[in-house]
């Protein structure tokens, strides 16, 4: 299973979480059009920040899960995801600043002055790329997939 994939998934269950009831959700600190959940997948923090169209209908999602720290300060894996019918209208770019800007708000709280972001991207999905391109502040290209560093201060 491919990067992509594997977000489309988490979409999938956070979104049928979300019309179920089986979650419990927050309007963001600083954006109230953000919708926010914190959570534990196996054992790893993870935050999921929802920007909503409609009722309960997500546009766009933000996943982070902390991962292995990196040049020894925190790091999240960020994985975002679009509605298909919702791509291509700037709303990963709007879901990803928003929920970096809860990310710096919230950690700040807890003594997390600064941490990274780690992006991973399949060869393929020429629109992720050109997301990640415009906020990374380092490129590794893996082969298969490249992963995009932002150091988040």
């Amino acid at each position: 299973m491919n990067n992509q994939e594997t977000a489309e998934i988490a979409f999938k269950a956070f979104q049928k979480a979300i019309n179920n009831n089986l979650i419990k959700t927050d309007a963001g600190a600083i954006h109230k059009d953000l919708r926010v959940h914190m959570d534990r997948l196996e054992g790893q923090i993870r935050f999921t920040y929802a920007l909503m169209a409609t009722g309960t209908r997500i546009k766009a999602s933000c996943v982070a899960i902390n991962t292995d720290p990196y040049k020894e300060k925190p790091c999240f894996d960020i994985g975002v995801t679009t509605l298909k019918k919702f791509r291509g209208k700037g709303f990963a770019q709007e879901v990803l600043a928003k929920s970096i800007d809860e990310m710096k708000q919230g950690f700040v709280r807890n003594g997390i002055s600064d941490f990274y972001l780690e992006l991973k991207v399949d060869k393929d999905n020429l629109a992720s790329h050109s997301l990640c391109k415009k906020i990374a502040d380092e490129v590794i290209d893996n082969g298969t997939s490249t992963t995009y560093m932002k150091h988040v201060k």
